[in-house]
Parts: structure tokens; sequence; C-alpha cells
């Protein structure tokens, strides 16, 4: 498609208003770019991003935890998951124990995990104060609630 210096300059100088976008997959990514940047920029300062920091808080909530059931509850590909834990089980943070059935391990955090995860938790706290304090604690309920019901409208 080929676009005239018009029009190139026209988009390129915000010319025309953009209508908001009516899809709900588009609005849900973009609202988790937006959100994840925010996070992996606070759990920086301890060298984490936010997929890793979900990894590591929920190893710590259920620790021994299988890595397919931690995979369910974060609604992870496995592979993404199994990576992930490849990362943080070579930086130390880690523990994997083979189950003796297949490929199935279950994992825990190594004592430097959990001192990176308890300051990662900080950052995070802070960040998700700060969040809920703007957004309002009524509002973040319901937030949450009609996340969960969107999530098992498309397990369908």
């Amino acid at each position: 498609m080929k676009v005239s210096m018009r029009s190139k300059h026209k988009i390129e100088s915000g010319g025309t208003p953009l209508q908001k976008i009516q899809c709900a997959c588009t609005n849900l990514k973009m609202a988790a770019r937006v959100v994840g940047r925010a996070y992996d920029k606070a759990l920086a300062v301890a060298g984490l991003n936010s997929t890793q920091y979900a990894i590591l808080i929920n190893v710590s909530r259920y620790q021994p935890i299988p890595q397919m059931r931690l995979t369910e509850h974060l609604d992870l590909e496995r592979t993404t998951l199994y990576r992930a834990v490849d990362i943080l089980e070579k930086k130390g943070y880690l523990k994997t124990t083979p189950t003796g059935e297949g490929m199935a391990k279950v994992i825990e955090l190594s004592p430097q995990g959990e001192d990176i995860t308890a300051r990662a938790m900080h950052e995070w706290e802070t960040l998700q104060q700060s969040f809920i304090s703007s957004f309002g604690a009524d509002k973040w309920a319901e937030f949450t609630e009609m996340l969960e019901a969107i999530r098992q409208h498309f397990r369908k």
C-alpha cells in the first residue's frame, strides 16, 4: 500500500484523531503491556521482571510445588514457565527436584531465592499499594473479579 506524502504527514503529525479501540483482546493486551512495564521497572531494582517475580512469590507460597501445578496456577504456557524456571535456577534462586515421573519436577526456593523474593516483595508492595490507593479498593476488587470472569469465559 502506497502512502501519499500528505497522508504520511497527517499520520506522523497526529492530525487525524484516532478512534477508541473496540477489541477486547487488543485493549487487554495494551493494558497488560503498560502495567507490565511499570512492574518490570519496579522489580528491576531486585534484578527481576514481573514474570520471574510471579514465579518466585508463588513458589514461596506453595513450596514444594509441582511445575505443572504452577503452570496452571499462573496460566502460563509450559515452555514459558520451564524456560523461566531454568533461568531462575541458574541464578541460584530456585531448586528443582525430579519426581521420578517422566520429566516432572517440583520447585522450591533456595535460600538466595528467599532473599531476592523478600527484596522484590518490598518493591512490588510499594507499587501495588500505590495503584490500589489511586484506583480504589472497591474498584480493585471488582476489577479482579471481572478479570477472573474474563479468563473463565475464554477457557471454555
